[in-house]
């Protein structure tokens, strides 16, 4: 059989290896190919592709802090699963906490949204919203998400 051979098998281990970590990037890597492939597809001009820039960079900035937090608040949660009772005080200062850290960030993208949108020019944004279905439609099978179908009117006498 040829994975007998300890050549054939070495090889194999080796062209696994790159496969691997030649697929791997970090979210620096990711981010920049990100900015890149949107500077492409909506023709940004030179000062669009700094403001983009700049936004990747605060975007980059703030994960470590975003790491750190989500890496606390799993093991203080993990903590109060495993006591034999939950401390409700901690378990409400944990969501505070959170929640406080939620809204900060929703301003963060807020703010980010806003300068995005006041960069492009309107056909720049019609085309970005154009990519966006379609990585909507081609990733969860709907042309828009869920929160923007129109709602079906529940039938008289309630329908049941």
């Amino acid at each position: 059989m040829l994975l007998h051979r300890p050549a054939t098998l070495i090889m194999l281990i080796v062209l696994f290896s790159l496969v691997v970590t030649g697929c791997y990037r970090t979210p620096e890597q990711r981010a920049e190919r990100f900015v890149k492939h949107m500077a492409s597809e909506l023709n940004l001009d030179d000062t669009q592709k700094a403001k983009l820039d700049k936004i990747k960079d605060e975007f980059l900035a703030r994960r470590p802090e975003m790491k750190k937090i989500r890496e606390e608040t799993v093991i203080e949660a993990n903590a109060l699963m495993r006591s034999a009772e939950i401390d409700k005080a901690k378990l409400d200062a944990l969501n505070a906490r959170h929640a406080a850290h939620a809204n900060d960030l929703i301003q963060f993208l807020s703010s980010k949204f806003t300068e995005i949108h006041d960069m492009l020019t309107p056909e720049q944004r019609e085309k970005l919203v154009a990519h966006i279905e379609k990585y909507m439609k081609h990733k969860h099978g709907k042309s828009e998400p869920a929160a923007s179908a129109p709602v079906k009117a529940a039938p008289a006498g309630g329908g049941y």
